[in-house]
C-alpha cells in the first residue's frame, strides 16, 4: 500500500467523531433496552387495580397499614389469581422482593388453594399480607435511621431475603389461621363450597366479621365444624339396602360396580389407557342397582333445651350439633327445624329449607339464650302446635331432644304426646347430659344418656346417622 494513503487511513480514525453521534454503534435489541417500573410488582389487569382501590377504601386494615392501592391490587392477586406471575421490574423494590419470596414459599401454595378465586378469603389474606409488608418496611427505615443503610451484595443481601422471608412467613400463618375461621363460619352457616350463597362474597364477609365479634357464634361454629366432620364419616358408611338386587346395566364410573369385561380390559396394555377415559367420563358398563329404602323422607325436628342450667358450654356443644343435623338435612334433601325451648319461659322456632338458609336469622337463633326454666325443659306438650308453626312439610320425621333435665311427664300428657307421634310419624331420640332421662324413656325411640356431648362418642354417632 502506498505510503500515503495508508497515513491518509490512520488520520481519518484518529479523527473525533461529528458532533451528535455516538462514538460506538449503540444497539436496539429489545435485550438492552431498561425494563420499564411497574407501580405493581404482579401482573395486574384493570379489575384487579379497581379491586385493589375498593379494598383500600373497604378495609381498615389496609388503610392502617398505609397500604396504597397498588400494593393492594398485588396482595390480593397473590391471593385471588390462579396462576400470579412477577413483572420484571417494580417501582418498589422492596415490594417486588417480598412477594418473589411469597409466590415461592410452600406455605403459601397451601394457602392459596383456600383462597384462590374466594374473593372474601383472598381479602382477608391481603391484609396480612399487607400488614406484614408494612411492618417489614418500618424494619427497613429503622435501621436507614440507625445509620445502616441496606448494602448492596453479600451478607446485606441475604439479611434483606432472610428478614422478608421471615415476614412472608408471619404472614401466611396469620392469613391461614383467618381464612380457616372464614370456612369453618361460613360451612357452619350453610355457606360452605358448593351449598346455595356460596358464591356471595358479601354475604360471606358479612357473616364472618358477625362470628369473628362473637365469642359464642366463634365457638359455635368451631364445634360445628368437628360435628360436621363425624357426621359426613358416619353418612359415608352408612349401609343402603337393596344394592344385592341387580336390576341391569348402566353407564357409569363407579370401579365396585364394574362388569368384569370392563375390569379384563385394565389387564390389556393396550386398552387400559382407554378404558380409564371411559371410567373417568362416566362411559364404563357398571351393574344397575335398585334400593328398597324410600328415597324421599320427612323432616328433621332439633330441641335445645335452653333452661339456665346449659348456659355455656353445653348449650355452644348442642347448638353445634344442631347445625351438623342441619347439615345432613341439606345433604339428604330434606327439611330442618330448629327449636329453642325453656319450659314456660317461650321458644324460639327456625324453620331451615334444603335451600339457602337465612344466615341472619339463624346467626340470631344461635347467639341467642332464653336462660329460664320449669320442671319440663322439653316441649312435650307444645311439640303438635309447634310442628305445625314451624311449617315442617309431612313425612317420615327425626326429632333429636337435647337437654340436661330429668323429666317428669304425667301419664295423660305421654299418651298425648305418643298419639301425635304416631299420627305425623315421628321418631325421636333424646340426648340427657349428666342427669338420669327420668320419663324421656316412655315417649323416646332411643334415650342416650351422656356426660358430655362429645363428637367422638357412640351417642353423637348414632345421632349424626340419621
Amino acid at each position: 500500500m502506498d505510503p500515503n494513503e495508508l497515513l491518509k487511513l490512520l488520520d481519518l480514525k484518529a479523527k473525533p467523531p461529528p458532533a451528535g453521534a455516538s462514538a460506538t454503534p449503540t444497539s436496539t435489541t429489545p435485550s438492552d433496552a431498561t425494563p420499564e417500573s411497574s407501580p405493581t410488582a404482579l401482573e395486574v389487569d384493570e379489575w384487579g387495580l379497581r379491586r385493589g382501590r375498593d379494598l383500600v377504601a373497604e378495609s381498615e386494615r389496609l388503610q392502617k397499614s398505609g397500604t396504597d392501592a397498588f400494593a393492594a391490587a398485588d396482595f390480593f392477586g397473590a391471593a385471588f389469581e390462579p396462576n400470579p406471575k412477577l413483572v420484571d421490574a417494580c417501582a418498589d423494590p422492596r415490594r417486588h422482593q417480598f412477594l418473589a419470596q411469597l409466590l415461592d414459599t410452600p406455605e403459601y401454595h397451601a394457602l392459596h388453594a383456600a383462597t384462590r378465586l374466594d374473593d372474601t378469603a383472598a381479602a382477608i389474606a391481603a391484609g396480612h399480607f399487607a400488614e406484614q409488608f408494612a411492618k417489614l418496611k418500618k424494619e427497613d427505615s429503622k435501621e436507614r435511621a440507625g445509620g445502616s443503610a441496606p448494602s448492596v451484595g453479600g451478607e446485606g443481601d441475604l439479611e434483606r431475603e432472610m428478614t422478608a422471608l421471615r415476614a412472608v412467613g408471619r404472614a401466611v400463618v396469620e392469613a391461614s389461621k383467618e381464612v380457616s375461621e372464614l370456612k369453618e363460619a361460613s360451612a357452619a352457616m350453610g355457606l360452605g363450597p358448593g351449598e346455595p350463597g356460596s358464591n356471595d362474597p358479601r354475604a360471606i364477609a358479612e357473616l364472618y366479621k358477625r362470628v369473628r365479634n362473637d365469642p359464642g357464634l366463634k365457638r359455635i361454629s368451631e364445634l360445628a365444624g368437628r360435628f360436621r366432620r363425624v357426621a359426613a364419616s358416619k353418612q359415608r358408611q352408612k349401609v343402603s339396602h337393596g344394592l344385592d338386587d341387580v336390576v341391569g346395566v348402566e353407564p357409569g364410573g363407579d370401579i365396585g360396580r364394574l362388569l368384569p369385561s370392563e375390569l379384563v380390559r385394565l389387564a390389556v396394555p393396550e386398552l387400559e389407557l382407554d378404558t380409564l377415559r371411559r371410567i373417568v367420563e362416566r362411559q364404563t358398563l357398571c351393574r344397575e342397582h335398585h334400593a328398597v329404602e324410600p328415597v324421599g323422607k320427612g323432616p328433621i325436628l332439633i330441641v335445645c333445651d335452653e333452661s339456665g342450667s346449659m348456659e355455656g358450654s353445653k348449650a355452644h356443644t348442642a347448638k353445634a350439633l344442631a347445625l351438623a343435623l342441619a347439615w345432613v338435612a341439606r345433604q339428604q334433601r330434606r327439611w330442618c327445624g330448629l327449636i329453642a325451648f325453656s319450659g314456660k319461659s317461650g321458644e324460639r322456632l327456625l324453620a331451615l329449607p334444603p335451600g339457602r338458609w337465612d344466615e341472619v336469622a339463624l346467626c340470631d337463633w344461635l347467639s341467642a339464650f332464653i336462660g329460664h326454666g320449669s320442671d319440663l325443659d322439653v316441649p312435650i306438650e307444645e311439640l303438635p302446635r309447634m310442628y305445625k308453626e314451624i311449617g315442617a312439610p309431612p313425612g317420615v320425621t327425626d326429632l333429636v331432644m337435647i337437654t340436661d333435665a330429668r323429666c317428669r311427664i304425667l301419664p295423660e300428657l305421654k299418651n298425648h304426646f305418643l298419639d301425635w307421634r304416631r299420627a305425623t310419624r315421628v321418631r325421636a331420640v333424646a340426648l340427657v347430659i349428666g342427669s338420669p332421662p327420668g320419663d324421656l324413656e316412655g315417649v323416646c325411640d332411643e334415650v342416650h344418656r351422656v356426660s358430655a356431648i362429645d363428637p367422638a362418642g357412640d351417642a353423637v354417632g348414632r345421632v349424626l346417622s340419621l
